[in-house]
């Protein structure tokens, strides 16, 4: 695909063949996403009464790790669109499941996570699909720009999932709740579905062969590891914070649950305009940088929120961590998308992506643990998390290859991987 000059606005991006469905499909399944994660911690809270199944909400997401290498395959063979539909309609299926056993009392904790546990499986299908599709139906020259596009529509589903979810949940309960989610996954599912990159597909190799190269790629790129090792401590400080912020509001400032939505929206708000902000500016060359200090910047506000908690400073925390998250999103993706060769989108970046959030997964269970005891040290052993995520970031390697990729030669692909 040609370059575009890097001049041309948003309105270019997204007049590209494809794109704008994709925006909408995945702006809409990332809200239902926000919506569910709140309401299922809202619904720990609530009817079982545990921070700790709260945590484990979370952290039973540790699942979709060893599903990413087989996505990725499977986005590879079969095409980024199918499989996001796939996850969307299974994700609907569960969510009008917990709605019925919820109205039918019928919704004991085994049965609870056992749900959880099957909509989480399939999250890799379309987490790795929208990313590999993305730079396929793009120019290069565009990726900060689309990827900033991505980035808004994680931050629209952080402003709108959290407060939909927290008014609804106090107006209809969470049974209405998640019908209105379920609605919401299949209108995604329909919007995305026909949507075709240009990478080539590869159907020449067993399934699980095909697997196990993604993560012999994902194993010989610097890159990718550099960003794993930097991405799970990361991704784990702000797991404690999505169960130890709802525990804070609620039982320590005494809020409701469309207090929680709101903290999570002001989040978004931020995460927009800095989103939005490093889009135009570009990160070639500055990710590390950027990374580096969209984890360090949150830290004292993070200590001071523990030891001071009150209203106030908990939306200046979300407000900090907004202004944080939108550009770090944006300099992971575009770096992870230079380190990666396009015939292997599919395959390494589902393994770089599914490993990456492993972080956000323990992060939950962790927190669901401090924070049924003391929502406080949840925050603080958050903030010295973040820092050591800053230690890695720091360290990730440049891309070195042409365009700007690195040189991952069969050799290592095959398993002579050094380093």
């Amino acid at each position: 695909m040609t370059d575009i000059p890097p001049s041309h606005s948003y309105r270019v991006v997204l007049a590209l063949p494809g794109v704008g469905r994709l925006v909408v499909s995945t702006a809409l399944g990332r809200t239902a996403n926000q919506m569910t994660s709140l309401v299922l911690i809202l619904l720990s809270l609530r009817l079982y009464h545990s921070a700790v199944l709260a945590g484990a909400a979370v952290f039973i997401q540790l699942v979709a790790v060893p599903v990413g290498p087989i996505a990725g395959a499977m986005v590879d063979r079969l095409g980024s669109s199918i499989m996001i539909a796939i996850d969307f309609l299974i994700v609907a299926v569960v969510t009008s499941c917990l709605a019925a056993l919820g109205w039918a009392h019928l919704l004991p904790v085994p049965v609870f996570l056992g749900l959880i546990l099957v909509g989480t499986v399939t999250w890799p299908f379309s987490g790795a699909g929208v990313k590999a599709l993305l730079p396929q139906i793009v120019p290069t020259a565009l990726w900060d720009r689309a990827n900033a596009l991505d980035s808004v529509t994680s931050i629209i589903a952080t402003i709108a999932g959290p407060v939909l979810a927290g008014t609804l949940f106090g107006l209809v309960g969470p049974e209405a709740s998640l019908v209105a989610i379920t609605c919401l996954y299949i209108v995604s599912a329909i919007l995305v579905l026909g949507l075709r990159g240009t990478a080539p597909r590869s159907a020449t190799e067993p399934i699980f062969s095909q697997a196990l190269s993604g993560v012999r790629y994902f194993l010989a790129s610097p890159q990718l590891r550099g960003l794993a090792s930097a991405m799970v401590p990361s991704n784990a400080s702000l797991g404690i914070l999505v169960v130890a912020v709802p525990v804070m509001v609620l039982r320590t400032l005494h809020g409701g649950p469309q207090e929680v939505g709101l903290v999570w929206a002001v989040v978004g708000i931020f995460s927009l305009l800095s989103a939005l902000l490093i889009g135009r500016l570009g990160t070639r060359g500055r990710e590390r940088w950027i990374l580096f200090f969209s984890m360090v910047v949150p830290v004292p506000v993070l200590v001071v929120t523990a030891l001071l908690p009150s209203e106030p400073m908990t939306f200046l925390l979300a407000a900090v961590l907004g202004l944080c998250l939108g550009p770090g999103d944006v300099a992971l993706f575009s770096l992870r998308q230079r380190s990666v060769d396009p015939a292997w989108y599919g395959r390494a970046i589902a393994v770089s992506m599914t490993f990456n959030s492993s972080g956000g997964a323990i992060g939950g269970g962790l927190g669901g643990v401090l924070a049924q005891s003391s929502p406080a040290t949840a925050i603080l052993i958050s903030a010295a998390v973040s820092l050591t995520g800053a230690a890695f970031a720091w360290r990730i390697p440049r891309p070195t290859g042409p365009g700007g990729r690195p040189r991952v030669t069969e050799a290592a692909i095959l398993g002579e991987v050094r380093g």
